[in-house]
């Protein structure tokens, strides 16, 4: 009933071909998240939220649960095509899906919203304009949930690698390069503070994840700084190096790592 995609604008971006990687290889916020953010907001299955570069749903359908309709607005159709297969293989019917950018919030047509959720997607947007347009479509008692991985204190000891092949391929500065212009949720504390959502808080939830090497390899291609469209026709000789490379690093194909998500609430005061 509500998988029906709305072709606001056509954007491609650099998540074009990567999106088919991020649908299979990135790993699952840890369910804790979900729970937090459905206790803050009080969610009950009547309220509309609203996932703000939601990819392919990465957020957008384990809360679609918890609401009465999720509005899934992503400026990359490929990354939406994806969403919609996911929804459609968890019976996540109750998602709208729109193909725009977040500078064309004003013209989607939103009903009110509870809660607006984003990821690391909001480092790429304009995000003092996103904020003001979104005072305006959220209701006076909601808010908004950021959601991102932090960067631990002590990588894995496996990430030197990759980006040790990473940067040989596309420079030392590949990461700054092709990726936002702000990563994670606490970049934003300043001009959240200034917004009309100036009070926050943050909560974090631990996760022991652990990769075989297809699935470390695949989850590279994910990424916007490493995506098949940036790497181009170097990504068969960058995959077979990486592969190469870890399989030296870890003869077993094993790579663990404890990640830790932070998820940012940001209310009005």
């Amino acid at each position: 009933m509500f998988q029906v995609i709305a072709q606001v604008e056509i954007h491609m971006t650099t998540f074009a071909a990567a999106a088919p990687y991020y649908a299979r290889f990135r790993p699952a916020y840890p369910e804790a998240v979900y729970t937090h953010i459905r206790k803050c907001f009080r969610l009950d299955g009547t309220q509309h939220l609203l996932d703000l570069g939601c990819g392919p749903g990465t957020l957008a359908i384990p809360l679609a649960r918890y609401a009465a309709v999720v509005h899934a607005v992503d400026p990359e159709p490929a990354m939406v095509a994806e969403g919609l297969k996911l929804a459609e293989a968890k019976g996540a019917v109750n998602i709208a899906w729109q193909v725009a950018g977040a500078s064309r919030l004003p013209d989607l047509g939103l009903p009110k919203v509870m809660v607006c959720t984003m990821g690391r997607a909001f480092g790429w947007m304009d995000r003092s304009q996103v904020l003001a347009d979104l005072d305006r479509v959220i209701t006076p008692d909601g808010g908004l949930a950021f959601v991102s991985s932090a960067a631990p204190p002590e990588p894995p000891s496996w990430l030197k690698v990759i980006e040790r092949v990473g940067a040989d391929y596309l420079g030392p500065d590949y990461r700054t390069r092709y990726g936002p212009a702000t990563a994670s949720a606490g970049g934003h504390d300043d001009l959240l503070a200034a917004s009309a959502f100036s009070h926050m808080e943050t909560a974090a939830f631990e996760q022991e994840l652990e990769f075989t090497l297809e699935e470390l390899v695949g989850l590279q291609f994910s990424f916007s700084y490493t995506s098949p469209d940036v790497l181009g026709d170097r990504q068969a000789a960058y995959e077979a190096d990486l592969r190469s490379e870890l399989a030296r690093f870890d003869p077993a194909g094993r790579f663990s790592e404890t990640r830790q998500t932070v998820c940012t609430i940001a209310t009005r005061r």
